[in-house]
């Protein structure tokens, strides 16, 4: 019976041959006869990164996925159900020191399929291993020599002979690859500055992005992102929310925290007179949408002690928890200022919060759910079906507005689904690009606790 690792590849590499894909430093005619201690090392476009993603994290099989990016490389430790381990390294561009020493075109253009897998020429598998070696400053490995030097003596000349016409190196065998010479090296890197990938221009800001992650991003931690949920009472948010969580908690192992509405640095009002405990436990049984308050001064006096919150709860929560490396979702978020402050009990109006916005942390991911009024009124029927129609207007009409303005996601989607639509947040999540670009997703099953909605 094949273990969890080795049905996991096999489907892995059914599911890449939809895509253009390659797979790298390949010295085994399966991906799954790769060793337990070795990575299995795959070029895919970047376009294409979400939906190999996506596979991963929902696989049944996978129990669980530590996933660390650095710089166009994306290093997953993947555990599977039966304890069965594998690391695979997804690479959208080769770069080392500043150079991309393989481009795309070129890996794409030099393919083979062996076995029903996309993998390169044995001359461009002896090209990567050459330069990646020589660029961290060491000879060819003991695998490859070993792997090469089992080829006939005609096919090694012949590859020999490709290494020192391109680059203007005098090897005399494969053995010779073996042992690191600094001429070769100097004479590989006028090669790669030659190129129109590594132009001054291009290889100064590679250099920056590498700084960049060096300085602020942890070892062994993903990049930690923001994500908000919005949505008018019913649309499914709450649910989404918690699901969104289960995966990135349990399966992806990466640490998530969930902020109700607003930093909450400062108490909400209500618990200067009741007391905290008292206040919230008050809140959370009063219906939203309930409040009284139609003068502008007490609401002015209301809204700007809550922007404060954000003003300044925003520095508190990227010390707290994003530069330690902790993804931060919020249940609600600004928006609701914007266009549902009768919420909060604030009655403005939307201009003075819209312009505001602008001083307020910009998301990374923001989510409006919404769903038909009829399918809300089963859920709950706190609004009636005239007030879930024009704010899911008004909702729909602002996220499209900041989209345009602002960075981070605004995406609107239609909870018809709870699965496809997890399935489409998680899409976001990974890519930060639009719908357009993103590849077809197969639709797999994921195993998370999903309690009935």
């Amino acid at each position: 019976m094949n273990s969890d690792r080795i049905v996991f590849i096999q489907e892995l590499f059914r599911f890449l041959s939809t895509i253009e894909y390659c797979w790298l430093k390949a010295t085994h005619s399966r991906p799954e006869d790769t060793p337990l201690h070795s990575d299995i090392d795959i070029f895919i476009r970047e376009k294409d990164l979400p939906a190999v993603l996506l596979f991963v994290a929902k696989h049944g099989a996978v129990i669980a996925c530590k996933m660390r990016k650095k710089g166009e490389a994306n290093f997953l430790e993947i555990t599977f159900h039966d304890c069965s381990n594998l690391k695979l390294d997804l690479l959208t561009a080769l770069v080392r020191k500043q150079y991309c020493y393989l481009s795309e075109a070129y890996i794409l253009a030099n393919r083979i399929w062996e076995n029903g897998v996309a993998t390169y020429t044995p001359a461009v598998l002896l090209e990567h291993a050459m330069l990646f070696n020589y660029l961290n400053n060491a000879g060819l490995s003991v695998k490859y020599l070993k792997h090469f030097e089992a080829m006939p003596s005609t096919e090694q000349v012949r590859l020999v002979a490709f290494i020192n016409g391109k680059y203007g190196i005098s090897f005399r065998n494969i053995r010779q690859m073996g042992h690191f010479l600094v001429s070769g090296q100097n004479k590989m890197e006028e090669y790669l500055k030659c190129q129109q990938e590594n132009t001054l221009s291009a290889r100064f800001q590679r250099y920056m992005r590498q700084l960049q992650q060096h300085f602020l991003n942890k070892p062994n931690q993903t990049t930690p992102r923001i994500i908000t949920f919005t949505g008018v009472d019913g649309a499914g948010k709450t649910t989404l929310l918690n699901d969104l969580k289960t995966v990135l908690s349990d399966r992806l192992q990466q640490r998530v925290v969930v902020l109700r509405h607003r930093p909450s640095v400062l108490p909400i009002l209500s618990a200067y007179k009741h007391g905290k405990q008292a206040a919230e436990a008050k809140s959370a049984a009063t219906l939203p949408r309930q409040g009284n308050n139609a003068n502008t001064f007490g609401s002015l006096l209301r809204f700007g002690y809550y922007f404060a919150d954000y003003l300044f709860g925003q520095i508190y929560v990227w010390l707290r928890y994003t530069l330690p490396g902790t993804t931060v979702i919020y249940d609600r978020y600004y928006f609701d200022f914007i266009v549902d402050a009768k919420r909060s009990n604030i009655s403005l109006g939307e201009a003075m919060p819209k312009w505001l916005y602008r001083f307020v942390a910009k998301p990374d991911l923001n989510i409006f759910l919404y769903a038909a009024p009829e399918i809300i009124r089963q859920r709950k029927q706190e609004l009636p079906p005239e007030d879930i129609r024009r704010m899911t207007g008004h909702y729909r009409a602002l996220f499209l507005e900041l989209q345009g303005q602002y960075s981070g996601q605004y995406r609107c989607i239609e909870n018809h689904d709870r699965s496809e639509t997890l399935d489409t947040i998680l899409e976001h999540y990974f890519s930060g690009k639009t719908p357009s670009t993103l590849s077809p997703i197969r639709r797999l099953p994921l195993t998370v606790h999903r309690p009935p909605l």
